[in-house]
């Protein structure tokens, strides 16, 4: 019998890579977790990768049915060193799981075939190298055969066994010499005695496949929705000048209730009237002779709005130009903020691009200056006759619509809570089912399965074959369409097939699952997810209120 080699990658008394092969199938599952040395097999390396396998999976299966001799975890790099060194070893130069698409299969065995009766081990196809100035002894049975070990040392170092969908024969094998220790069972040679006493060998099903366990095993590193860690810049602050600042604190201060300097304002106020010429009233003796409406739009105010409404306040100090001060006296020393930009360095194109032409519709404006606004026009007693001559050929000015009576209605704490939530909600996710590769889907060769029979252009059929509407609901037979790829359903519409529809195009967008379709098994695993995590979309909402 060969000696075990030292570079014993899963522990003293793992199965050599070099035991051959029995007759008979084997999930990835049970060779990865009983026969992990065979990954050196050009064989067994070929069929995993042309199903789907990686090395980050790979290690993964073995972290999960295997404890390492160290105790450490066994790394997708380490995978990804051992099936390189094999493949490049049997003759394909720079090989490596994401570059072996464009290498020829030795062997083009269908993904339904999980035999390796003919599978070749490494001193086969990839001999270890014989010096003659060394000793040879020691190499030279690196390239012998391994002899049979027995089905109950298969279970050295396993944590966990395969069952169900990831097992087939060699599992129950080893769990029957493990509970009938006293009887002699050989792995290989009497694999298929042992199988046959046991009730034959397991149906394989879809399930069973190598794509199917990799796929099983790929949704672990699928990411969930990731919230971003960046932080907006802090805004530049503007600082108000002098004149604007003293504005907001009258205001402010002048019609708190109980405030004894509001009734000192008031007798500046009446002592100030006899200076005027008219009716007008204010709060300034710096005003005295000038007729101001203060329902007008302020200079103060078309500061405050365009640098409000700039594009880029929320980051940066806008220019002169951006802000639209030429309509204000005032210069940017109003703010203190960053310089504006020279008029000589804007090219004439940009200096007449018509921003003085802009809209004047009314915008959101700072609370302050609107406060302070509402202050003085409190203030005003009167119509000076500068307003009436400006608010002649003007319609009149528009009263404030009704409250609406939701806008009234008494919301509870606990509801109000819930509804604010809402907007900041994250998708649950559910695990897809794992569907063929192969199915049928609607294509360009299965167009017209799907498509109504008036349809006399392409665009029209494929709106037809995708449409939720098509057959009233969900098909009820076989091909079935994928939920995501369906057209988006009425605003209006809340039923279980709709909102099932909304579901699955969520979880498409945040998780990538395009595997849901309109078969009757997966919708009701969808209504039952939604009512019991009480999932509602946005339309349905909507159409509530």
């Amino acid at each position: 019998m060969a000696s075990l080699a030292r570079n014993n990658a899963f522990g003293c008394h793992s199965p050599s890579w070099n035991l051959a092969f029995p007759d008979g199938q084997l999930t990835a599952i049970e060779i990865l977790a009983y026969l992990p040395h065979w990954l050196k097999s050009v064989d067994v390396i070929d069929r995993f990768v042309a199903n789907g396998g990686k090395s980050r999976v790979i290690a993964a299966i073995i972290n999960e049915f295997r404890d390492q001799p160290t105790g450490a975890i066994f790394q997708a790099n380490s995978a990804q060193i051992m099936m390189s060194f094999a493949m490049r070893r049997a003759g394909y130069v720079d090989w490596t799981v994401g570059t072996s698409h464009e290498w020829a299969r030795a062997v083009n065995k269908e993904e339904g075939d999980l035999s390796v009766t003919d599978f070749r081990t490494p001193r086969i196809t990839h001999p270890k190298h014989i010096s003659k100035t060394k000793k040879p002894l020691h190499e030279a049975a690196q390239n012998e055969a391994a002899g049979p070990v027995a089905f109950k040392d298969l279970a050295l170092h396993v944590k966990k066994h395969p069952s169900g969908e990831d097992a087939l024969d060699l599992s129950r094998c080893v769990r029957y010499a493990l509970e009938h220790a006293d009887e002699d069972w050989l792995f290989p040679d009497h694999f298929a005695i042992l199988t046959h006493r046991l009730g034959g060998p397991a149906r394989v099903t879809h399930s069973h496949l190598d794509r199917q366990a990799f796929a099983r095993r790929e949704i672990l590193f699928a990411s969930p929705c990731r919230t971003s860690t960046l932080t907006d810049a802090p805004r530049p602050k503007a600082m108000p000048t002098p004149r604007i600042a003293r504005a907001i604190e009258e205001a402010v201060v002048g019609f708190q209730p109980g405030n004894s300097a509001n009734s000192n304002r008031k007798r500046k106020l009446g002592a100030d009237s006899s200076k005027m010429a008219t009716s007008n009233k204010r709060r300034s003796s710096r005003l005295v002779g000038k007729n101001i409406n203060f329902r007008e739009e302020s200079d103060v105010e078309d500061v405050d709005e365009s640098y409000l409404q700039s594009p880029y306040s929320k980051r940066y100090a806008t220019s002169a130009k951006t802000r639209r001060l030429g309509r204000s006296p005032s210069n940017d020393s109003d703010f203190v903020g960053g310089a504006s930009e020279p008029d000589e360095d804007i090219p004439e194109s940009e200096v007449a691009s018509g921003d003085d032409e802009t809209s004047l519709t009314p915008k959101l404006r700072r609370m302050a200056a609107q406060k302070a606004r509402k202050g003085m026009q409190s203030a005003f007693v009167g119509e000076s006759s500068h307003t009436s001559t400006m608010s002649k050929g003007k319609a009149n000015v528009l009263l404030p619509a009704a409250q609406p009576a939701y806008m009234s209605t008494v919301v509870r704490p606990e509801v109000l809570n819930v509804a604010k939530k809402f907007a900041f909600r994250r998708p649950v996710w559910l695990a897809p089912p794992i569907l063929s590769a192969n199915r049928l889907k609607v294509d360009s060769s299965s167009l017209r399965l799907y498509a109504a029979e008036d349809c006399t252009t392409e665009s029209e059929m494929w709106f037809s074959a995708l449409s939720c509407y098509r057959f009233y609901g969900p098909r009820r037979h076989p091909p079935f369409r994928e939920l995501h790829r369906l057209t988006d359903p009425n605003e209006s519409d809340s039923s279980d097939w709709a909102e099932n529809i909304r579901w699955a195009k969520e979880q498409c967008r945040a998780f990538g699952s395009d595997t849901w379709t309109e078969y009757d098994h997966h919708l009701e695993t969808i209504t039952e997810h939604r009512r019991e995590s009480m999932w509602v979309s946005e339309e349905t909402i909507k159409a509530g209120m």
